[in-house]
């Protein structure tokens, strides 16, 4: 690449001083975020005016691995790029499948080429990509070789003049390896030599054990042990007097830990000594660069203060911008152009109240997370540069010049399996009734013959319940049995009028035999309330359906022309799909759905509830120019085949369920299952389960005396979902009953989901009132002991919901594989469908299906005991809009049909999670962020992968009446995100 006419370009795109980007300190919260922040400059920037429609469009080709290409940060500044270059732009991604697999001469042409490193990615083809085609690189290969080694990227620093931390190495590897091209290279570059064969050093420590000494030189503790290579995060920090604090990469919410043993350094490698720097308020600055003109800065806590990090709502850690000097500006613009990284980061110390800085590490290609200014301005600037390369004439354009396109790969369809969105705990109460005794008639009545599970919601219909108990109390109802109806009776009279309520009438019929009529054989109500849509599953929902549309856009936008939407029955779901499909769609307008209704109304809409509106100030831009035309969603369609629950694995569940209970009891050790149980636990989950029950008979005690001396409802001024502070009690309250009130050798592990269940949802979405009421000072501030004891509550039943919860699905893969055919058979015929459609077809597809959560654990698990090659095993808690997703790609060689090549990649995500929610920032939205997918598989031949997903096809249920005799009921998808109205629910 010639270095002269890179500078040319640079110097002729218009001087960007203006946006040195250096605001007042502020936090990056959530809903900083989701505000759109103007630019400095008060609009964006106008392309236009360098925009020629008359030559061909320049191709930005994206070379690096899909978790970095296709990431949240990417798909912003890519998508803000392609509209705001009125189609003078288009983006190519060139995706693993072709990174890895495909020889550099089938590689996408492209005339600007965004292309670095990370895990996997390999650099010395991508370099041999570059000599053969010759495109502009944004960030120049080669050099990234140098991140990889901390001698290195100190060695260029000392050269580029910008301050270091005193440094001592110890080389036991003869010194940094740099191979000759990228000696020369950085020759010409900057002028600098690299490599040379090194010494190992004499090592000794001093005679008080406070100092290391290299070759004679001293370094008095406390310092800091980093090893050469830069992919290597375990750096030890040694104290004086002894111990240290070792650092690794973040781990949930953890990124160090103190190690009071800590006090001779390593010797089995290679290291270097830096002297620790006691930085300004305990916080490390990262800089963020897009060319050398401009520079993001933002402070973190350090790790080294406790090792804690501070995450918000999209997971990401808490951090605050800040101000950069004009000398600090001075190194970034060096650091980027003498490492040639147009688009990099680097770490940086302050000290001295602010008046000397130091650069720590340089990072290489690294983008600003959830800042829309950054997303705007990287953007713009990389859009002006893709422009202004197009029109110079001394370089022509590689991607034009092709005579003959590269066969490559594309994503020709997309099947995705969606959970559904927040919601609020489940509560419910369970009744059998023996059919043959007299006083269970009028429950045999209100079946009216339905042969199918029924579901009563209406008031008229619940009040059927009520005259039914009345009339079995007539018929010689007593005892135990009086007991529960009369149980049923309360609940029914005191959660008649809140949203979600209803009673399911399941009955059960002997099998069919021969000229046998099928008989009744047992009848089960269930009455439940709660698990109804939040506010919070607006905001997943929309931002699920906004960021899928993105990532499809960039892909392939085609996939957008043919979409196919089902979803189950059930409110909470069709709610989900509703407003995804709404954003999906960008048909933005300030209407509330038809669906939607006031928590407090008591008038829940047939198909779906949803409660209040968006957060008072939100909004949403409208669509820029060059985005997709708006389109009108398709129709939902029902298929409770598919999607809805089933009763068919009932009965091998509950006996599953059956050995859970003595997982969790005391005694039997030697019947207890084999299962994975968490390193970090050092006690048996029988142990743990004592602990819990041990914690909540604390918090009982706490919550009692605190309902007496306090004034419950001035604790949290605002309530969300239709809760209250009696409400709340009571959901604690059957908690307590469950876990405090029954002997550990009757203890039901069922209920350990719904203690993880509702710690989750208070700790979301009434934080103010958890603290407080479970606080021995009835303050709600977060005192350390009471603190941490809620935070021992929830690690607890955290460690046991990941223990039983994926065990309900089966706890051997025999078990795993015959509930899930029993479940989730259905949809995977139908996913498999799908791919096998998309293959035979010419047009794109995007097809997908929103269900809950049995539906998506069964699915998860047929596909791993399928026989694929799974890239990760450990599969993460699925929580709400928790998806699979099933991707299809062809290569076309341009000799016909047959001339076709197909590849079939998997990938999950664990959807809207947090590894600790109790330190989770929140907003107004109480709305925790879906996780970005992680492969599944790598990219799999199609036919392997077709004839994996259908071994399970040969085993069908033995009663299976279910059948398309009828047409499905559609559902009108939204005009409009129902996030985007105004929330009353909103605290």
């Amino acid at each position: 690449m010639n270095e002269h006419q890179i500078r040319r370009w640079e110097r002729s795109i218009p001087v960007m001083s203006s946006l040195v980007h250096s605001p007042e300190r502020s936090p990056r919260s959530a809903s900083a975020v989701r505000t759109s922040t103007p630019s400095p400059n008060g609009s964006h920037s106008d392309l236009s005016a360098i925009t020629d429609h008359t030559r061909p469009p320049i191709i930005l080709g994206i070379c690096a691995m899909d978790i970095k290409a296709r990431s949240k940060a990417m798909r912003e500044i890519l998508t803000r790029l392609v509209e705001r270059s009125n189609g003078t732009i288009e983006v190519k991604v060139f995706g693993d499948k072709v990174i890895l697999d495909e020889d550099v001469e089938n590689w996408p042409r492209c005339d600007v080429l965004i292309s670095f490193f990370s895990t996997d990615f390999p650099l010395d083809k991508a370099i041999s990509y570059v000599k053969l085609r010759n495109p502009l690189c944004i960030n120049d290969l080669p050099p990234q070789a140098l991140l990889w080694d901390r001698r290195l990227v100190g060695a260029v620093l000392d050269h580029l003049k910008v301050p270091t931390p005193r440094r001592l190495e110890v080389s036991r590897d003869g010194g940094p390896k740099v191979d000759e091209e990228l000696r020369e290279f950085m020759k010409r570059k900057i002028g600098i030599k690299l490599g040379g064969f090194q010494v190992t050093p004499e090592v000794t420590m001093s005679e008080d054990g406070n100092a290391i000494v290299i070759d004679g030189q001293a370094m008095e503790k406390p310092f800091v042990e980093k090893p050469v290579s830069g992919e290597d995060h375990n750096v030890y920090i040694y104290f004086r007097g002894g111990g240290g604090r070792r650092l690794f990469r973040k781990v949930g919410n953890k990124s160090s830990e103190l190690d009071p043993q800590l006090n001779f350094p390593r010797t089995d490698g290679s290291y270097i000594y830096e002297k620790f720097v006691d930085v300004d308020n305990s916080e490390d600055i990262k800089v963020y660069t897009v060319g050398k003109e401009y520079t993001h800065a933002e402070t973190r806590k350090s790790p080294f203060v406790d090792g804690v990090v501070r995450r918000n709502t999209e997971g990401k850690e808490i951090r605050f911008i800040t101000h950069l000097s004009e000398e600090e500006k001075g190194w970034a613009s060096r650091i980027s152009d003498g490492f040639g990284q147009m688009v990099c980061g680097f770490d940086m110390l302050r000290c001295d109240n602010g008046r000397t800085s130091q650069v720590i590490d340089v990072n290489g290609w690294s983008f600003v997370k959830g800042n829309d200014t950054y997303y705007d301005k990287a953007a713009e600037i990389l859009a002006a540069l893709c422009l202004k390369v197009a029109a110079s004439p001394e370089r022509p354009l590689p991607a034009a010049e092709a005579t003959v396109e590269e066969p490559t790969w594309l994503l020709k369809a997309n099947v995705t399996v969606f959970r559904h969105a927040d919601r609020t705990p489940k509560q419910k109460l369970k009744f059998n009734f023996p059919i043959g005794e007299t006083w269970t008639q009028p429950f045999v009545t209100l079946l009216n013959g339905e042969r199918e599970e029924i579901i009563l919601r209406e008031r008229t219909q619940l009040n059927r319940i009520a005259t039914a108990v009345e009339e079995a109390k007539g018929l010689g109802a007593d005892g135990e049995d009086l007991a529960k109806l009369t149980q049923l009776n309360n609940a029914l009279f005191s959660k008649i009028d809140l949203p979600g309520t209803k009673a399911q009438l399941k009955p059960v019929y002997s099998k069919k035999q021969a000229g046998q009529v099928r008989k009744l054989t047992k009848l089960t109500l269930v009455f439940k309330w709660g698990g109804e849509f939040t506010h919070s599953a607006r905001y997943q929902s929309r931002d699920l359906g906004e960021n899928m549309k993105k990532d499809i856009s960039i892909m392939n936008k085609d996939i957008l022309k043919n979409v196919k939407i089902y979803t189950s029955s059930e409110r909470r779901v069709v709610a989900s799909a509703e407003i995804f499909a709404a954003a999906l769609f960008d048909n933005n307008t300030s209407t509330q759905s038809s669906s939607a209704f006031s928590a407090n109304s008591g008038a829940p809409s047939s198909r779906s509830s949803i409660d209040g509106g968006p957060a008072a100030g939100s909004h949403m831009s409208g669509r820029r120019e060059n985005s997709l035309p708006a389109q009108r969603p398709p129709k939902l369609i029902v298929r409770k085949d598919l999607l809805d629950d089933s009763n068919a694995a009932k009965d091998l569940m509950d006996d599953v369920k059956k050995r859970l209970k003595i997982l969790l009891r005391p005694g039997e050790p030697e019947k207890r299952p084999e299962l994975t149980w968490p390193k970090s636990m050092k006690k048996e989950p029988v142990e743990v389960v004592k602990e819990v029950i041990e914690l909540l008979c604390q918090f009982r005690d706490i919550m009692r005396h605190n309902w007496e001396t306090m004034d419950v409802d001035r604790i949290q001024e605002r309530w969300c979902c239709g809760d209250e502070p009696w409400l709340f009690r009571e959901r604690w309250e059957k908690l307590f009953e469950d876990f405090c009130d029954v002997k550990q050798e009757k203890f039901d592990p069922s209920r350990v989901s719904e203690l993880y269940d509702t710690i989750k949802y208070c700790a979301l979405h009434h934080r103010t009132f958890l603290f407080s009421i479970f606080s021995e000072h009835g303050n709600g501030v977060e005192q350390a002991g009471q603190d941490r004891r809620l935070h021992e509550l929830y690690g607890r039943a955290k460690a046991l919901f990941d223990l039983v919860a994926p065990q309900e699905y089966g706890i051997e893969p025999e078990e795993k594989e015959e509930i899930g055919v029993l479940t989730s058979l259905p949809l995977l015929r139908n996913v498999v469908g799908d791919l096998e459609r998309a293959r035979n077809n010419e047009e794109c597809s995007f097809t997908l299906y929103f269900t809950k959560e049995s539906h998506i654990h069964t699915l998860v698990n047929l596909v791993l005991l399928s026989g694929l090659p799974i890239a990760n095993r450990r599969i993460p808690e699925l929580d709400y809009c928790a998806h699979i997703t099933f991707e299809l790609y062809e290569r076309n060689h341009g000799r016909g049909k047959s001339d076709k090549e197909y590849s079939i990649k998997l990938s999950l995500s664990e959807g809207a999670h947090s590894s600790n929610v109790l330190d989770s920032a929140l907003d107004a939205r109480h709305s925790l962020n879906v996780q970005p997918r992680r492969k599944l598989t790598q990219h799999l031949p199609y036919s392997l992968v077709i004839e994996r997903l259908s071994k399970h096809f040969g085993r069908v249920s033995d009663d299976d009446d279910t059948g398309p005799d009828t047409p499905y009921e559609t559902i009108d998808a939204l005009q409009a995100p129902v996030a985007l109205s105004t929330l009353a629910d909103d605290p």
